[in-house]
């Protein structure tokens, strides 16, 4: 027997949101929220926005109250707040929920009652949904991204917070297998308990043209883009580049993104004599990062911990073989025919992986790549199985089922 398709109405309740077009701060949700919307599903975003002491001229100057915006066609209501207790976690828990409360209110007056909510990162999204479910009885999924879990950053009441969100999940997802294995022992919700559900590739990444170089032949480009943290390891990629390719004009490697390490990198790259040819980029916008994967000939993420890799299957969507640390997420992203992977924190693999691509990156179909990328990470592909995953959950709702 052929089930019915359920006309659904889903909201999207992130941890994290983008403030404005161009912020790349949680734009996987905006992405995959969008995406639900564009094949043919009712989607809305509700974001408590709560701003940091520490910003005290935004909170000044900032907006107040709930800001209402159609977002490409995407209903998004935010609440402008101010996080009064950042060390009190319990209060600023409740703060999120009392701004998220509200915000869930005004939503259905305009727009009506979701069917179903889903949940990126359970801290703070999962403990509003758990208030709502609660409340209103709106069953709620949640997908998990945050890589605070494998560094032992969750604890105490915010560890005790997520594990009653994930017990009262409908279904829940990690963006990776390690990540789910990582969880199920974390949160003691038993083997099997977690499934992988990663994230989508934007459409302008598959739609690019696969060949976009305007060098000499000889030239080669390697190229990353993370937030320049310790755990992205971009000064062992510097050491491995100067280790293999010192002596090698025609080889250049980009850094995109900033962050808190910036200026100590620039100085390992001046000093191991690598400056006029490892080039910082700064901050990028989507647009910024397809233009300079596209540019390169092979992508390269050195991290020591990934809880998926968005900017690798964004380099495999643009054809560019890749090498990849095993770090979580990349290990299952990164296949034979993609590129090479390598442990975390060996120099020396990461330089040998790289001086073999280097000899041997005409053996990468483009096209291959990007088609192995489509069928697994397309916003279609990932779309059809969360439609389906709302279809049950939903029926499984109205049956009255626990």
């Amino acid at each position: 027997m052929v089930c019915r398709e359920l006309p659904l109405h889903i909201l999207i309740a992130p941890s994290w949101y983008p403030a404005h077009p161009g912020d790349i701060n949680g734009v996987f949700f905006r992405e995959q929220a969008l995406a639900l919307a564009k094949h043919g599903r009712k989607v809305g975003v509700i974001y408590p926005h709560l701003w940091s002491l520490r910003a005290w001229k935004s909170i000044l100057s900032g907006k107040r109250g709930i800001e209402l915006e159609t977002d490409a066609g995407l209903p998004t209501m935010r609440s402008h707040g101010v996080n009064w207790f950042p060390r009190i976690r319990r209060a600023q828990h409740w703060l999120w929920r009392s701004h998220g409360l509200r915000l869930y209110q005004r939503y259905v007056d305009q727009h009506g009652r979701p069917d179903i909510i889903h949940v990126h990162a359970m801290l703070n999204a999962g403990a509003l949904a758990l208030a709502i479910q609660r409340r209103y009885g709106v069953p709620f999924v949640v997908t998990e991204h945050f890589s605070g879990y494998a560094r032992g950053a969750v604890r105490g009441d915010r560890l005790r917070i997520a594990r009653a969100v994930a017990r009262r999940a409908a279904r829940r997802f990690a963006v990776s297998r390690p990540f789910c294995d990582l969880l199920e022992g974390l949160l003691g919700t038993g083997p099997a308990s977690w499934e992988e559900m990663p994230n989508i590739v934007e459409q302008r990444f598959l739609e690019r043209s696969l060949r976009e170089r305007n060098r000499p032949k000889d030239h080669f480009r390697f190229v990353n883009v993370a937030l320049l943290t310790e755990n992205k390891g971009i000064e062992n990629l510097i050491r491995a580049f100067a280790k293999t390719f010192a002596e090698e004009a025609d080889v250049t490697l980009d850094v995109g993104g900033d962050g808190p390490e910036r200026l100590r990198l620039e100085a390992i790259a001046a000093e191991l004599g690598v400056a006029g040819r490892v080039r910082f980029l700064g901050a990028l916008d989507r647009d910024q990062v397809a233009d300079v994967v596209a540019a390169s000939d092979a992508f390269v993420l050195a991290s020591r911990y990934e809880t998926f890799g968005v900017v690798v299957i964004e380099a495999l969507a643009l054809g560019k073989p890749v090498i990849a640390t095993r770090c979580g997420g990349p290990d299952a992203i990164v296949r034979k025919q993609d590129g090479l992977q390598v442990p975390p924190d060996d120099i020396d693999a990461l330089a040998s992986a790289m001086r073999w691509l280097r000899a041997n990156a005409d053996q990468y179909n483009p096209d291959s790549i990007r088609a192995g990328c489509r069928k697994r990470y397309s916003e279609k592909a990932v779309t059809d199985r969360l439609t389906q995953v709302y279809q049950d959950v939903v029926r499984h709702s109205d049956t009255g089922a626990p």
